[in-house]
Formats: structure tokens, sequence, C-alpha cells
């Protein structure tokens, strides 16, 4: 993939996660409110390394 591409789905993945985890947050279940956490966390840092290197 390029880095267009790259970038748009990571920014959908923050998109959905962020979401995810206010659902989940909201509702009182801590355990998939900490996966999303991890997982906005791990697209928040692959989107970070991708655009230092631009």
């Amino acid at each position: 993939m390029n880095e267009g591409r790259l970038r748009s789905v990571y920014l959908l993945g923050i998109a959905v996660s962020a979401y995810a985890l206010w659902y989940f947050v909201s509702s009182g279940a801590a355990v998939p409110a900490a996966a999303f956490v991890l997982l906005t966390g791990f697209f928040l840092l692959r989107l970070r390394t991708l655009t230092a290197g631009s």
C-alpha cells in the first residue's frame, strides 16, 4: 500500500476504535474498553511513524 492509503486506513481505524472505546466506557465494560485503548494507541503510533518518515 502507498502512504496515502495507509494514512486513510489508520485514520479510519482510529475513528472506529475511538467510537468503540466511547461505547464501552459509557456502558461500563472495562475489559473491552481497555482493549480499544490499546488498539487506538497502536493506530496512533503507526500513524505517527508513517507521517514522521515523510
